[in-house]
């Protein structure tokens, strides 16, 4: 189950975004440049608006509070990134990675990929494992879950239809695509590299 309590704040990419029953907390909630118009079409009103504001509607920009960062040598997830560190609402569930342009979402998938932070784009919750750590998940038997390897991994599981012993994941390259969890407590050992993970929840879930 993807816990809130862990995190500073959700950011909104200008992607596919959850139901508007998931921004009902008390996390303040970002959104970079269009997402904006999103969340206003489905009633939930972001703390601020940061980027070149290039696709934010006038409209939602009258009523919102912006912060406008002109160089372009930063994308709007990149600008977003830098106000929440500056402001210190990191780690952050990260949404609307997914939906529109391919090269959009593989830049967005790169830039997390580097922010210790979680992203959520239902039914997928993803993390990154870097070497040396691991841990442990609960969830329901049969729970889908990939692993990739970023750009590589050595990885060791238990508790899943298909384990991994000290496996060599890359990306490009082998991967763990929809494997299964086949008992209530699956462990992921990272031994060096970095890793991917992605749990598709059930919608009780989130």
């Amino acid at each position: 189950m993807l816990n809130l309590k862990h995190y500073r704040s959700i950011l909104c990419l200008n992607g596919v975004l959850p139901r508007a029953d998931f921004f009902a907390t008390d996390l303040p909630i970002i959104a970079a440049d269009g997402a904006a118009n999103h969340l206003m079409q489905i009633g939930v009103t972001p703390k601020i608006v940061i980027g070149d504001l290039d696709s934010v509607l006038p409209e939602y920009l009258n009523s919102i509070p912006s912060y406008y960062h002109y160089d372009q040598n930063f994308c709007d997830f990149e600008k977003s990134l830098q106000y929440l560190e500056k402001q210190q609402l990191l780690p952050a569930i990260i949404v609307g990675v997914n939906g529109g342009y391919l090269d959009h979402v593989l830049n967005n998938v790169n830039l997390f990929l580097k922010t210790g932070c979680v992203l959520f784009a239902p039914p997928i919750y993803g993390f990154v494992f870097d070497a040396e750590q691991h841990s442990s998940l609960t969830c329901p038997l049969n729970t889908k879950i990939s692993i990739f390897g970023i750009p590589s991994a050595n990885i060791t599981t238990t508790g899943l239809r298909w384990n991994l012993y000290h496996e060599n994941l890359q990306f490009p390259g082998k991967t763990s695509c929809f494997n299964r969890t086949q008992e209530p407590e699956i462990r992921i050992d990272v031994h060096n590299g970095a890793a991917l993970i992605l749990v598709y929840l059930k919608e009780s879930e989130y």
